[in-house]
């Protein structure tokens, strides 16, 4: 009997097919290779396969790594691998992050991604179709042979803190696989569910994350040695990634190169970091990067966390550094005749000082003088300190000052008593001869980049720091009270990464009382430009204001951002 040729080229594609599949199921970069036409740099190679396939039996790996290294990249392509390479009813892959949005907009992403690029490769006769399909409810799911409906193979959720433990029962299968994205910035709990799920010997729990807190689940693992021990751990620091070291990933895909190092971070970030984020040191010309760096300062916590890859120190939360505070009451800047700028905290009636700083071009002295004010018909003194007082006195004396000294701006905490004195100096006919424009400084409204800063009040630290760090501030040496309380500042990063000043709650019993100087300081140092130089900023209510549309369609058109 002769067989059939075509017969027998369908068996053989099947046990070819059989074959690659098993191999794919023992080597993921080969599958990633072949069937993504995925390349890795030689770090991530090498997490990644402790990740898919450890050698040493643990089944549970996390990986702290500087920003922007392909962290959730890998663990999608993971997870694909992982619900793809695999029978659909043994595997199911659980993706959880600090929150829905991380899961949605960043790993579901990327499956979609590889989705899409499976089929397209499929439909061009290159491979088979992915199984299944990816729905906007964040799952991926298949239809079971035998009809009885729909299964997940793969899903993401972020649980309710209250219902963590429970959230992910009921869910494993003989393959589970735990995604934990920004591990960093979740609950204990949510291992807790990991490990309930991932009981076969075949599972595997994966965590990813920038290392920017201290006393987190996520330390732990990296610090604990008990911890540790039933971890595979790793760390990518910035210096490992092509863009530094200069591996080249694609060699015969120039496309494909250009992709990965547009993706990873680059060497000109890494380097104005370490100039921004080290102090002391030399700044020094890198011919082969063409571009100045700073590679004997010391780390800040945001250099260690977010280009290092390492946990900050205990004593690396000191906001202000030392160093730079040291150089500020040192230096010497010529006013000239810059314009008066007053920064002005206000203390309850308390033991707090309220404090009036002055800055005329960077050089900033708390008001030392002592001039006379009217309070409401006697003749009283002031100079740039007080405790004790009522709102009204408080803006007499405000007022005094700043009409003594020609003050171009007065800028005044808005929060507590300074909300009170803001109005006062802003509507009481007594203050009608102002010639001052009165800025209200609110730290707890939003920041401007919620990515790097928690609120105005991080912000606003951040930006005195950075005066600081250029030599733009002029600070009198022996005000060691000042001195005293910037040193003991200090600042967390949230799991996104953004700077998060110690609330002054907290921060009183360090500095024995509220920050009250350097408070006043941060406000006579303020950029106002975007708010004093507002051309609408002297019209009053019922004014008209007149435009030419086209103009106005101009503008937006040409503005930043825009097209949007």
């Amino acid at each position: 009997m002769n067989l059939d040729p075509r017969v027998f080229d369908a068996a053989m594609d099947q046990i070819a097919d059989k074959s690659q599949k098993r191999l794919y199921q023992t080597d993921f970069l080969a599958w990633a290779a072949d069937v993504l036409g995925r390349r890795y740099y030689t770090r991530m190679q090498e997490i990644a396969t402790a990740i898919a396939t450890p050698s040493n039996g643990i089944n549970r790996t996390a990986v702290k790594s500087a920003n922007g290294c392909g962290k959730s990249f890998i663990l999608s392509d993971i997870g694909t691998w992982w619900v793809t390479a695999f029978p659909p009813e043994e595997s199911l892959a659980i993706f959880t992050a600090n929150g829905r949005d991380q899961i949605e907009r960043v790993v579901f992403k990327y499956l979609k991604d590889n989705y899409g690029y499976m089929a397209k490769r499929a439909k061009g006769g290159e491979g088979t179709p992915p199984i299944g399909w990816i729905s906007e409810q964040l799952e991926w799911n298949y239809s079971k042979p035998d009809g009885s409906g729909k299964e997940a193979i793969a899903f993401g959720k972020r649980p309710a803190d209250t219902d963590i433990v429970s959230s992910f029962q009921g869910t494993r299968k003989r393959r589970t696989f735990v995604g934990l994205d920004e591990m960093g910035g979740l609950p204990e709990d949510i291992l807790t569910a990991a490990e309930a799920v991932t009981t076969g010997e075949e599972s595997r729990i994966a965590g990813i994350g920038n290392p920017d807190r201290r006393g987190t689940m996520f330390y732990r693992v990296f610090t604990d040695p008990r911890v540790k021990a039933e971890w595979n751990t790793y760390t990518i620091s910035a210096y490992d990634l092509p863009t530094m070291t200069g591996e080249v990933v694609y060699p015969d895909n120039p496309e494909g190169e250009a992709a990965i190092r547009g993706g990873l971070t680059s060497a000109k970030w890494i380097a104005h970091k370490e100039r921004v984020w080290k102090t002391g040191g030399e700044v020094t010309f890198d011919k082969e990067l063409g571009l100045e760096r700073n590679l004997t300062g010391a780390p800040d916590a945001r250099f260690k966390a977010k280009v290092l890859g390492e946990f900050p120190d205990a004593d690396d939360r000191a906001f202000f550094p030392e160093s730079d505070i040291n150089a500020a009451m040192e230096r010497e800047i010529d006013p000239e005749d810059a314009p008066v700028h007053l920064g002005v905290d206000l203390a309850a009636m308390g033991g707090d000082e309220s404090v009036v700083m002055v800055n005329r071009g960077g050089r900033v002295r708390v008001f030392d003088k002592t001039i006379q004010y009217d309070d409401g018909g006697t003749t009283r003194e002031t100079t740039g300190t007080w405790s004790k007082e009522d709102e009204v006195t408080s803006a007499r004396r405000v007022h005094a000052i700043a009409k003594h000294l020609g003050a171009e701006e007065v800028r005044v905490d808005s929060a507590g008593l300074g909300g009170a004195v803001f109005a006062m100096l802003e509507r009481l006919d007594e203050f009608a001869d102002a010639q001052y424009f009165l800025v209200a400084v609110s730290g707890a409204q939003s920041s401007d980049d919620r990515d790097r800063w928690v609120n105005k009040r991080a912000q606003n630290h951040d930006q005195v720091r950075d005066l600081l760090r250029k030599g733009a501030v002029d600070l009198d040496p022996s005000d060691t009270a000042l001195r005293d309380q910037m040193l003991s500042v200090t600042y967390d990063l949230t799991p996104r990464g953004s700077v998060q000043i110690t609330p002054k709650k907290d921060m009183r019993s360090e500095m024995h009382g509220s920050p009250d100087r350097m408070d006043a300081l941060i406000y006579a140092l303020l950029d106002t430009t975007p708010l004093v130089g507002n051309p609408l900023r002297d019209l009053n209510k019922g004014d008209v204001v007149m435009l030419d549309p086209w103009e106005m369609l101009e503008r937006a058109r040409t503005m930043p951002g825009m097209p949007i």
